[in-house]
């Protein structure tokens, strides 16, 4: 007989020991529906099973065929492919409304389009919505409410919700749910990450019942960035990220986002709004106002369902702009998240009433976890928890906000209006902001980066301009002139989006108690792309009139020749699409091709001049690329070329071939392990992953370079303990795998290490560093996401292409120490030891928030380099590629990899840190 295990103390039950309705499966009829041609599917007549049995779960197969079946069926919902998963499943999307909603879908989302930006599309920029007609469009429309499933796919239950939830919406004839469908269209998204459902479910189904049930899935559960798909939603790097922002800022624009998740606070059986503090300064009132309204709301339903375990007011703040839920709140949606208890996977959880706490703990701000309090009313006492009662809460919360919609649908929908206009009011009033902000490509330091940035813009409805002719504005330091192609983000109903990627924070010092350590923020206190992009953007307060231009169109022709190249063109460092040019040109590969066929090898440039100007340091000489082939690459990947007249000395080049890339990859499945894999397939670089086994092996003589990715020294070493994975998944590097290491690099290899990993590097090599971070407490130093300025050597070859100072993003990253030995650019052990980056030691912090900074991290080492036999060790104490982010740090990734590649490079002390 299957057992139960206790989450807390391994107790067992027998299924005998439960009540017989813990044991029962919720079984849905299927009904005939008008107009549907017959009977609807229930879930478990197409899946096999109903979704929420113990110990079952179903991967996306049976989910998509459930969709599939249902729609086929019935006349009340629609189903529309909206893009594919990064291993090609399709992503759907499912609206559920009335039939004659659905045959007048196309002027519900006109409707929405045009309250939301509070204008007449078709009158172009400039024209505001007038309230008599904004209302009598909220009267003619209907409310859009957003929900999804599966994002983060090890929270199981509302990925195998889905199916009942679509059933429901579709066949039931309750008051409610007639209601619901008359005033609503309710968008339900089967599942968001399909590919991490087909891990979590296939690795469950395999080893349920054995003696690895509970065990956690070995890789990453979304392709590239596992439990970050929510930390994507302005960056929008993901291509289910953009597919679900299409749908909410192009195509629908729905007044209500709900976004689902687990696991709630424990022993809370689900969070929801109100959100804890702080809220961002950015948001409009309204939406904070309607998100505590709709709280109350859900939760009231509980109450009156007799659902205990709700909390609120804990934890989840309104702050950070990168979730699912965040995003939609700066466009004026109402996005919100329920966090609702799990079961580990679809195996029960059994808690006695002592096993529940006091309180909720110090992050969750000491909430009494057994007394009724205004944020927790009804507390759980404990018992036992199944898939099903988690998917019953889930089930709960979803009839609750579409009943929400419904009945709101005309003040859901003229608050987007009223809120919009408002915003545009604001920024034409200069309240609180500038009026404008204007970016010319070529003021920035990679001008690539602003034809990103607009495309991100774009991409989240933002409405812009590029300028077709020259302009000027005049402002309280005199008239800026500036050219055309520049871009203009003028006043605008989601100007608050706008707003806080662009104006640097301060996040307020928030204490668990008085003079006690931080209360840490729900994830970032600093963040703006402005700064994490390098961009260069002008201020503009006062209104002015704008020039003539393209709106939201971004233009990728930003590349420059420079004179001819009888000897060849130089294409300058400066642009992090370099790479891409140079993985397009064919320069590089190497020698393993054969010799007649491999293009020439390029060669790395310090400071070359040339009649068309100086060349600096990090830049590559293309011998043999003709004029028009600089042309086209110029052209292709906005990168500037300088013609070379004639061969450069010996001393002025460096050999370089493409660098051959090894990134370790661990069994524990580090999320930055998949980003860094996901950068370099960006920019070109090719890779292969070595994992633990490869490691250990000795031979990693075919790479160049071995990328540590940011990941604390026990896991790299240690890895899964014996006994708690299938064998194979189990142990880490070990003294065979760092010896591995030790012998590749001291044979010329060179090993990079990011974050956490520098503590392994420093060991395993016996650097002659520290990091000053670790052992800290939060209240000796505590900076839990903030943008950092950096110190930066453009001469020395880890710096190539920089500008002489840079932001990082500093997400609880390290500080480096000299620990004794020869001063930056000596000596010691053998090994010289440059630091050509350092944390500023002046005025380092740019937005967010920072304990102790001025002792422990300002002026010190950011990234270190030191020579090991015929090898290099590099420490990175933080991560230039973070989630993808930082272009303007992207450089000294790369640098690092060229560098590996590249023969005779000169030696540079770097800067003197602290």
């Amino acid at each position: 007989m299957r057992a139960l295990t206790s989450h807390r103390r391994g107790r067992v039950l027998p299924t005998s020991a439960l009540p017989a309705v813990m044991l029962g499966t919720l079984l849905l009829a299927g009904c005939a529906v008008d107009g549907g041609g017959g009977d609807v599917p229930t879930p478990e007549e197409i899946i096999g099973f109903a979704p929420g049995e113990d110990y079952k779960l179903t991967n996306y197969d049976g989910i998509k065929a459930y969709f599939k079946a249902l729609t086929a069926s019935t006349d009340r919902m629609v189903l529309e492919q909206i893009g594919e998963s990064t291993r090609g499943e399709p992503l759907y999307l499912a609206a559920i409304s009335s039939p004659a909603n659905l045959q007048r879908l196309e002027r519900i989302r006109e409707i929405t389009r045009t309250l939301a930006y509070a204008r007449d599309p078709d009158e172009g920029y400039g024209s505001v919505l007038d309230e008599e007609e904004a209302r009598a469009l909220a009267r003619e429309g209907v409310a859009v409410v957003w929900i999804d499933g599966g994002l983060h796919a090890t929270e199981v239950a509302h990925g195998q919700l889905m199916p009942e939830m679509a059933h429901h919406f579709v066949t039931d004839e309750s008051a409610e749910t007639r209601r619901i469908r008359e005033n609503a269209v309710v968008l339900l998204m089967p599942n968001m990450n399909p590919d991490g459902l087909n891990i979590v479910a296939d690795w469950y189904m395999s080893n349920v019942g054995g003696e690895f049930e509970m065990a956690r899935v070995p890789e990453l559960y979304h392709h590239y960035i596992g439990h970050d798909n929510n930390r994507d939603w302005y960056m929008l790097t993901q291509v289910e990220t953009q597919a679900v922002t299409r749908q909410l800022y192009h195509n629908w624009f729905p007044q209500i986002v709900y976004n689902q998740h687990q696991s709630s606070p424990f022993p809370g059986r689900i969070w929801m709004p109100p959100f804890e503090n702080p809220v961002s300064p950015h948001l409009d009132p309204l939406v904070v106002s309607s998100l505590n309204q709709m709280g109350h709301s859900m939760r009231r339903r509980f109450d009156e369902e007799g659902k205990p375990g709700v909390n609120s007011g804990i934890v989840f703040d309104l702050w950070w702009n990168g979730s699912m839920r965040g995003g939609p709140d700066y466009h004026n949606m109402l996005g919100f998240l329920t966090e609702t208890a799990g079961a580990g996977y679809a195996t029960p959880r059994c808690y006695d009433e002592d096993e529940i706490p006091d309180t909720f703990g110090a992050r969750a701000g000491n909430l009494p976890a057994k007394t009724p309090s205004t944020n927790y009313n009804n507390p759980w006492l404990g018992g036992c928890w199944h898939l099903r009662d988690a998917m019953d809460y889930m089930m709960t919360a979803a009839k609750a906000v579409a009943d929400m919609g419904a009945k709101l649908k005309e003040e859901y929908l003229f608050n987007h209006y009223r809120m919009g206009r408002r915003q545009i009011e604001r920024g034409n009033a200069a309240e609180g902001g500038p009026f404008a902000y204007v970016l010319d490509p070529a003021a920035s330091h990679d001008p690539g980066t602003v034809v990103e940035f607009m495309n991100l813009m774009s991409q989240s409805g933002i409405e812009f301009l590029r300028a077709s002719e020259p302009f000027s504005i005049e402002g309280s330091a005199g008239e800026v002139a500036f050219p055309a192609g520049s871009y203009v983000i003028p006043p605008q109903a989601f100007r608050p989006y706008v707003v806080d990627l662009m104006e640097p924070k301060q996040y307020p010092d928030r204490r668990q108690y008085p003079g006690g350590p931080p209360e840490p923020p729900y994830d970032m206190t600093g963040y703006e792309l402005r700064f994490q992009m390098g961009l260069e953007a002008v201020n503009v307060d006062e209104p002015f009139d704008m020039p003539r231009g393209e709106w939201g169109e971004a233009s990728a022709d930003i590349g420059e020749v420079r004179g001819e190249g009888a000897a060849g063109f130089a294409a300058h460092g400066n642009a992090n699409s370099i790479y891409r040019g140079l993985s397009a040109s064919g320069g590089g590969r190497g020698e393993a091709e054969d010799a007649d066929e491999a293009p020439e090898r390029f060669r790395t440039v310090q400071m070359l001049p040339t009649p068309n100007g100086e060349v600096p340091a990090g830049a590559y000489w293309l011998p043999g690329l003709s004029a028009d082939a600089a042309r086209a690459l110029a052209a292709d990947h906005g990168l500037t070329l300088t013609g070379v007249s004639a061969s450069p000395s010996s001393d002025a080049v460096a050999e370089a071939h493409a660098p051959r890339v090894a990134i370790y990859r661990s069994w524990q499945a580090p999320m930055p392990e998949g980003w860094t894999r996901w950068v370099l397939d960006q920019y070109g670089f090719e890779w292969e992953n070595v994992w633990d086994a490869d490691v250990r092996e000795g031979d990693l003589s075919r790479f160049d370079v071995v990328l540590l990715p940011s990941q604390g020294a026990g896991g790299i070493a240690q890895g899964h303990a014996p006994g708690s994975m299938p064998e194979q998944y189990t142990g880490g590097l070990g003294e065979e795998g760092a010896a591995a290491l030790r012998g590749f690099v001291e044979g010329g290899g060179w090993l990079v290490a990011f974050d956490q990993a520098v503590d392994y590097a420093i060991e395993t090599f016996a650097l002659p560093f520290r990091n000053r971070t670790r052992g800290l407490s939060s209240q000796e130093f505590f900076i839990p996401g903030s943008v950092i300025r950096l110190d930066v050597d453009p001469s020395h070859p880890l710096g190539y292409g920089m500008d002489e100072e840079a932001m990082a993003l500093f997400a609880r990253s390290q500080v480096l120490e000299r620990t004794g030995g020869a001063a930056s650019g000596g000596v010691a052990g053998g090994g010289r030891v440059s630091t050509p980056v350092c944390y500023a030691d002046d005025d380092f912090l740019v937005s967010g928030w920072t304990l102790g900074g001025e002792e422990v991290l300002a002026g010190y080492p950011a990234v270190a380099q030191v020579e090991v036999g015929a090898g290099h060790v590099v420490l990175f104490a933080f991560r230039p590629h973070f989630r993808g982010q930082p272009r303007n740090t992207f450089k000294l990734l790369f640098n690092a990899l060229a560098a590996s590649a590249t023969d005779g490079l000169p030696a540079s002390p770097g800067l003197r840190c602290r």
